[in-house]
């Protein structure tokens, strides 16, 4: 328990329904987070129906700039303190979002950014966290800075989800270095698990093979777990902290991504 107001975005099902239900266990109120109204209800309905603290349950669209801004300023008037960017799509072929932009780059890295970013003032004011979703994939990336999105090369779908995973973590780790480690934020990024969501089913067509209540704890003892307070710019494997593989050791990839991404969103 970190007495913080917790928003984990992808929050009605899988590793985040069970990261949010253990961090309400844990006594911190929960923010939920969905793109459907109807699911974001019902998760909320089976956390408060245990007697869980559930602060409030957002609908927002990832792939929308207008709706992550809404749901920065909702999350903001909520005093949330804690951030866990879980949301995330594996898009098999290349799709846009209404203004253009590639689903899984922008849903997985850039609006996930974006929320950062608008969060934290606030985050820094409350001595907060951020907790990013990676996945072990990302060392399989191959993160092309030039064409992000596969715009000029041939889509392939599983290099554009590894690729978005990897960003995550060297977001995290970017994150913690420019603000560092004296500012009261920290910033890590974790690999929960194989579990068999959506993503990983129907997405990857897969299956996995952990719990997503083993999944949850994980992430939920990133966001708000007593032993990992102070600990910023890591990357975790479940609980265990562990070295990146490939890419995610490149910190001038991590100093490129980041000044391109302030860019792209307009903080430059």
């Amino acid at each position: 328990m970190v007495d913080q107001v917790v928003l984990i975005t992808g929050s009605t099902s899988g590793i985040g329904l069970a990261a949010a239900h253990a961090v309400a266990a844990a006594g911190d109120p929960v923010v939920l987070h969905g793109r459907r109204p109807d699911r974001v209800a019902d998760a909320a309905a089976r956390l408060t129906a245990e007697g869980l603290p559930v602060a409030a349950a957002l609908t927002a669209d990832l792939g929308d700039r207008a709706a992550v801004e809404q749901l920065a300023a909702e999350a903001s008037a909520l005093g949330v303190g804690v951030l866990v960017n879980n949301a995330g799509v594996y898009r098999r072929e290349r799709t846009e979002t209404a203004a253009g932009r590639e689903v899984t780059w922008t849903v997985n890295h850039l609006h996930p950014t974006l929320l950062t970013v608008l969060l934290l003032d606030d985050l820094l004011d409350r001595g907060g966290r951020v907790v990013n979703t990676s996945a072990v994939v990302h060392g399989r990336a191959r993160l092309d800075l030039d064409d992000p999105e596969f715009r000029t090369r041939r889509y392939n779908h599983f290099h554009a989800y590894a690729n978005s995973k990897l960003a995550n973590l060297l977001m995290a780790r970017e994150f913690a270095r420019r603000v560092g480690p004296d500012s009261g934020v920290t910033f890590n990024a974790l690999h929960p698990g194989v579990v068999s969501t959506a993503l990983l089913t129907e997405g990857m067509r897969v299956e996995g093979h952990d719990p997503a209540e083993v999944a949850g704890a994980a992430v939920a003892r990133l966001a708000v777990g007593a032993e990992v307070a102070g600990v910023t710019g890591c990357y975790f494997e479940g609980e265990v902290e562990t070295e990146p593989s490939g890419p995610g050791l490149d910190d001038e990839l991590a100093r490129r991504l980041h000044d391109d991404t302030m860019r792209d969103l307009g903080f430059d």
